[in-house]
This record gives structure tokens, sequence and C-alpha cells, in this order.
């Protein structure tokens, strides 16, 4: 899967040249279903040669040599696609990239010049690594969950040096006498015990944060007094990155890890899309440091002064080639894209379903919001 720096540089390379984008949705779960997409692609390249009957026909063959190329990369599919969403971009001299995604797509076709990465952009949050620990007070497992794949990084041991214990039934020794109350060894072996696990959920924190960098989301579970004390030690420094999973036990297996992974991760995706959406609402009428509705958006973009935008699936759906025009300018700008969801999206979409963070406002301007009037008409 591309990386947002490798989309730029593909999406560059491919602006001045006519592109294939295909997307397909593999999230079918039977055989008939499945070939659904198949049937759905076929409507969609019937509506692009319709749509070029009037073109060149030198513009007709460039789209049937891509078509071609395009059945010739199907055909190495399986029965379904293999995956819960599939992309290619074709030019007619030959396949830019054809892969699998983690995330659905919408079945497409594109004809276009320069590649269609409006639809791509709903992948890229996927590229997040996720760091799961599942931690008792012996001993912690780390994996990571990383473009659809889950693997074992390894296993932190809790360790404590445990002198013999004296116990009350014990012959004297010298300075001890019958006078002196002393601890039971299983009292001495709890507290050698606690600092162990202590110094290894630091342990583990600290190895945890290493291997998220400064964007992966960060899970924990296992026994919960463990996990939840290894969440508030990574909050001090990821608060809004990570997740105590009460439910993810300790003998979960890899399969239930995943699953937790992909659930932890969109949970702190949301809360976090919610988060920003909420602040750039309340400051949308304070000192140009945001924009609220495509309006004032599509102007910060232009102005290339866009550092983060949000867009709605709504919005991608509605108005496609304007999502496109809004994907490219902030690519341009290397600003962060993020399709939200959920509560986020049903919160934007009530302002037209795009804002943005700006690098810097304009001196003695405030970002426009889209007026219910406008609201209204679309």
């Amino acid at each position: 899967m591309l990386t947002y720096a490798e989309l730029v540089k593909l999406e560059r390379s491919l602006r001045g040249a006519r592109v294939l984008s295909v997307y397909l949705d593999g999230t079918a779960d039977d055989f008939a279903a499945q070939r659904a997409w198949r049937v759905q692609l076929e409507n969609s390249l019937k509506d692009l040669r319709t749509w070029l009957v009037d073109s060149s026909h030198a513009e007709r063959e460039q789209l049937e040599r891509c078509v071609l190329l395009l059945e010739e990369r199907l055909a190495s599919l399986p029965g379904g696609v293999g995956s819960r969403g599939w992309m290619a971009f074709i030019t007619p001299d030959g396949v830019r990239i054809g892969e699998h995604l983690p995330v659905p797509m919408p079945t497409l076709a594109v004809w276009s010049t320069g590649a269609s990465v409006a639809p791509y952009i709903r992948a890229l949050k996927q590229m997040r690594r996720v760091v799961v620990a599942v931690a008792d007070a012996r001993k912690a497992t780390l994996y990571c969950y990383d473009r659809g794949s889950l693997d074992k990084v390894k296993t932190i041991h809790a360790h404590g040096a445990l002198e013999p214990v004296t116990h009350m039934g014990d012959a004297p020794r010298v300075g001890f006498h019958p006078g002196v109350r002393g601890s039971t060894g299983s009292d001495a072996e709890q507290r050698v015990l606690l600092k162990g696990t202590s110094r290894m959920l630091k342990e583990v924190a600290d190895h945890m944060l290493r291997l998220a960098g400064t964007d992966g989301w960060l899970l924990t579970g296992g026994i919960p007094h463990a996990s939840a004390v290894l969440a508030q030690l990574i909050a001090h420094s990821a608060p809004v990155r990570v997740l105590n999973l009460e439910s993810l036990d300790i003998h979960a297996s890899e399969a239930e890890i995943t699953v937790a992974a992909e659930h932890g991760a969109s949970t702190l995706r949301d809360a976090l899309d919610l988060h920003q959406i909420e602040e750039i609402m309340g400051h949308a009428k304070g000192n140009g440091s945001v924009a609220l509705g495509p309006g004032a958006t599509c102007e910060a973009l232009e102005q290339l002064r866009v550092r983060e935008l949000y867009l709605t699936h709504k919005f991608f759906e509605d108005h496609a080639a304007d999502a496109e025009d809004a994907v490219r300018h902030a690519l341009d700008q290397h600003a962060l894209i993020e399709e939200v969801s959920r509560e986020a999206a049903r919160q934007l979409d009530g302002h037209g379903g795009m804002a943005a963070r700006l690098r810097y406002g304009l001196p003695g301007t405030e970002a426009s919001v889209l007026e219910e009037e406008t609201i209204r008409h679309h």
C-alpha cells in the first residue's frame, strides 16, 4: 500500500497523462455477491465509453488499451477481489500500480487527465500503525498491526531479585529475638513482584511509544489492573492515541487481537476526528485559523494555506470532481487529508462536508462559515 509520500509522488508523475483509475469493493461474502463487482465495473466502463463517443479516435483507443491492461491484471485475481478493496492506475503505456487495499472501496472506473486519488484517501487512514500490548503482572506481549497484518514483536518479562525470607518459625539468628515482628515470605514476595511489574510496565510503555512513532495508535489489554496502569503510563506522552481495551483477554488469540486492533484504532480515530471537527466549528468565527464549509476551505486551498483537510464520504459521493480537486490541492501543499466518519461526519455534513485547519490566518479576516441558506439549497 502506498504511503502518503508515495501517493504524492505517483500522483504528480501522472498529472499530464490520461489515466484509467479503477477501484473495487471486495467486502462481499458469498460468491455471487463477490462477482457483483464485475457487473458494477462493466457498467462503469460502459459509461466511460458512452461519455467518449464524440471524442477523438485516438483517445477512445487509449481507453481501450487501458481496459485491456486492466483485464490482464484482473485475470490474476481470485474469484473475488481477495481483499477488502483493490485499486489500479493504468495509462496506455502500462499499469502504474495495482494493489490490494485493507479497506473497502467503491467500485468505479474514472478516465481523466491525472489519476483519481480521492478514493485512496480512505486507505491512507490504515497507514497508522497500531501497537497492542496484552499484559499481566509477570509479562506483556507486544504486537504491531500494520497495513492489515498482525505481527508479534516481543514479550517483556517482569524481573525482581528475591532474597531469602526469614519466616517467624525459623531458628533465631544473631540480632534476632522473639520480640521482633517480621513479614511473612509471601508478603515479601508480593512486594518484589509489584516492583518488578512496575518496572516492566514502564519498559513496555516506552517500547510501545517507540514502535508507534508520532501518530500510531496504542492499545492495552490483558489483566484489567495491568492494562489500566499501562494505559495511564502511555497517556502522559500520547493522551489522544491510547485506549485500554477491557474486553481484550490475557488469553486472546491472534485473530481476536487483530479484531481488537481494528476496532480500537477505529474508536480512537473517530474520537480524534470528532474532537478536531468540534474544535474547528468552535473557532470558525474566530481568528481565521480554520475554514468551515466548501467555500472557505476551497479558498484556503487555492491560497496554499491548508495544514489539515477534512472531508466526509457524502461530500466525496455528491461532489466527486470538487473532492478530487480539493485532494490534489491538499497534496500539493503536503496537507494532512482525513475522511471523517460517524458523528464527526454527521456534524461536518451540516456545514457542507468540508473543513480545514490553516497554516496561518490572513490579517483582519475571519474563517467563513457556509450559510444555512446555502446548505439548504444543496
